[in-house]
């Protein structure tokens, strides 16, 4: 049997990319760090994310009308640890953490590698988790820069 300890370690060696998903709701402005990110299909164009169905994420993102991925960039460490509850967060609205609003009026936070803007498509029970599959209505390029690095419980950068 594997222990749920043995299965995190194990994944820990996965280096996966850093995002934070971003929303919006009656009662604020909402992100949380996700590295269970991928790209789904291209036609149409569809990606995924996984949340714990324990957090407080998971019941907004199942009434949201959409979501953003924001892709972070290597300097963004510290929304990577505000976003996975780690360090304070200002307020619901966002007002000291620069951001601007997508297409769908949802916060893009500012700086990051990309946004890809979703609307629900489907969603799917996997464990503890459940699988939100978004359809993409809107995406940008932010600033070339390389991006944030998650690995054995540790950021990282590339190195060229």
């Amino acid at each position: 049997m594997v222990s749920p300890e043995q299965f995190r370690d194990v994944m820990a060696r996965h280096a996966a990319g850093v995002t934070v998903v971003t929303t919006a709701g009656p009662t604020g402005y909402h992100g949380v760090t996700v590295t269970a990110f991928c790209p789904l299909s291209l036609d149409p164009p569809l990606v995924l994310v996984c949340i714990d169905r324990q957090q407080q994420s998971h019941r907004l993102l199942e009434t949201a009308a959409g979501w953003v991925v924001n892709l972070l960039s290597r300097d963004q460490e510290f929304l990577a640890e505000q976003f996975a509850g780690r360090a304070p967060l200002a307020d619901s609205r966002f007002s000291r953490l620069p951001h601007h609003l997508g297409p769908l009026g949802i916060p893009r936070l500012d700086g990051c590698l990309a946004w890809i803007d979703c609307r629900p498509w489907a969603r799917y029970e996997g464990g503890d988790h459940s699988i939100f599959v978004g359809q993409v209505v809107a995406l940008d390029l932010g600033p070339a820069n390389d991006p944030l690095i998650y690995f054995e419980r540790q950021y990282y950068e590339l190195a060229w």
